[in-house]
């Protein structure tokens, strides 16, 4: 029998490959076998860039002004926390749009204005009337406006950059979050105790417009080619221009069966981690832990778990095949549960609070790593825009629905056995994934 014949996407791929590696590189380039200075330079920029974006400035700030706000305007903590839905309920569809924009112009064309927008947004908090709709307006501008200013930009630049140790730059940039959460956090709390939120917000704004956005703009590069380099890893790859040997448009990427699974993983990961994550602290009060020792030692082996897990998820990615890194990485938060479930006692707790901040580390990492992974940079922006958009969608409706559960039957027992639910399904989906067809990579 003879070779089996090319179809129209085996021959666009095909024909890509082959001008790659035949094509003449103009200027002088440096090689992409060893991680240039400026690389590095870039993972910096992009740790920075994290800190100062729209999940840890504005979304991961907002439990310090529950009080303040509920003492001025009167609401409960409730009103306050729905924010953060409005908030994800906006990435949902703002998202594929930004990344579909990133694709056709670059990331610093679109990053820049986002960025410089929504440390302006947070300074407009200073005005704000007090009424809870337009609360929730701002939060809508917030998410509008800064969109380009999270995960999306800064993903897409380093797959750019590195084919090689893809994962672990991309877990040390994901690690910029919970710095910059950190750091926001202590100078908010801080304002707060010597003036008032408003001035908070205003402070949290000319953090991003005076600390984060001049060193992104100085120092982001959209590729390695901008400045005369290759990526880290082409020459290994088979590549000299910095463009992926695999790459697949959005309505190609749309008919794969691995498109909907990660949408799956990114929804149900989402909604059973960040479901137990914001009801973490009322969970541990219910059963019988003080609001003390809940804050200060659970969310802090929470955190640490998150930090470790951003960072080793991202170096096993890159020596194992990643689906089954991730499968054991959502299996940690998963046997926590059923620990919690089993009612083996209080020190359960302790394991639960690391082991499911190692599960919230790796999420950024798989989301990112997979979708570079599977469909290549061609329609990237886009493609990781509906993936983060099921993210956003399920981090709105997980806290949301930890809730009304609560208050309905008095106990988080029934949510926590539907996260449990969720999170096998996640692990299940993760073992049934395919090799990755971008370059030779570990897959075994």
């Amino acid at each position: 029998m003879g070779p089996a014949p090319l179809t129209g996407e085996t021959m666009s791929v095909t024909t890509e490959v082959a001008a790659i590696r035949d094509g003449v590189t103009q200027g002088t380039r440096t090689t992409g076998g060893r991680v240039s200075f400026r690389a590095w330079v870039t993972v910096a920029v992009a740790f920075v860039g994290m800190a100062f974006g729209q999940t840890a400035i504005a979304f991961l700030t907002l439990g310090v002004f529950m009080k303040p706000l509920g003492q001025e305007f009167g609401w409960n903590r409730g009103q306050v926390a729905m924010a953060l839905s409005v908030g994800a309920f906006v990435l949902l569809f703002s998202t594929p749009l930004v990344g579909r924009l990133i694709d056709r112009i670059g990331v610093r064309r679109v990053l820049l204005p986002s960025m410089f927008g929504f440390g302006l947004s947070l300074c407009v908090m200073y005005f704000f009337s007090g009424t809870l709709v337009h609360f929730y307006g701002m939060f809508v501008l917030i998410g509008v406006v800064g969109t380009a200013a999270n995960n999306v930009s800064y993903i897409r630049v380093l797959s750019a950059w590195f084919i090689k140790c893809r994962g672990l730059v991309i877990g040390v940039a994901s690690a910029g979050v919970a710095a910059g959460q950190a750091i926001s956090v202590a100078l908010a709390q801080s304002l707060v105790t010597q003036y008032d939120w408003r001035v908070a917000y205003l402070g949290l704004g000319l953090l991003v417009l005076v600390a984060g956005f001049p060193i992104v703009a100085l120092f982001l590069r959209n590729e390695p080619g901008d400045v005369g380099q290759e990526p880290f890893g082409a020459e290994e790859a088979g590549l000299r221009s910095g463009t992926p040997a695999f790459s697949v448009s959005r309505a190609q990427a749309l008919r794969m069966p691995v498109f909907w699974s990660l949408i799956f993983i990114a929804f149900c990961m989402s909604m059973s981690l960040h479901g137990v994550q914001i009801h973490f602290v009322p969970l541990l009060m219910d059963s019988g832990i003080s609001a003390g020792k809940a804050t200060a030692v659970f969310i802090g082996l929470l955190s640490a778990g998150s930090i470790i897990g951003r960072i080793a998820t991202g170096v096993l990615f890159d020596r194992f095949f990643a689906p089954r890194v991730a499968m054991v990485a959502f299996m940690l938060p998963l046997a926590s549960l059923m620990l919690v479930s089993s009612g083996v006692g209080l020190w359960a707790f302790y394991p639960m609070a690391f082991f499911f901040g190692i599960g919230l580390g790796a999420e950024s990492d798989v989301l990112g790593y997979f979708t570079s992974r599977y469909f290549g940079l061609k329609s990237m922006g886009e493609l990781y825009g509906y993936i983060f958009g099921a993210f956003m969608a399920g981090s709105a409706a997980g806290p949301a629905i930890y809730g009304l559960v609560q208050a309905r039957t008095g106990s988080y027992d029934s949510i926590l056995i539907a996260s449990t639910v969720m999170l096998v399904m996640v692990c299940v989906v993760c073992a049934t994934l395919p090799r990755f067809k971008d370059v030779p990579s570990v897959q075994t």
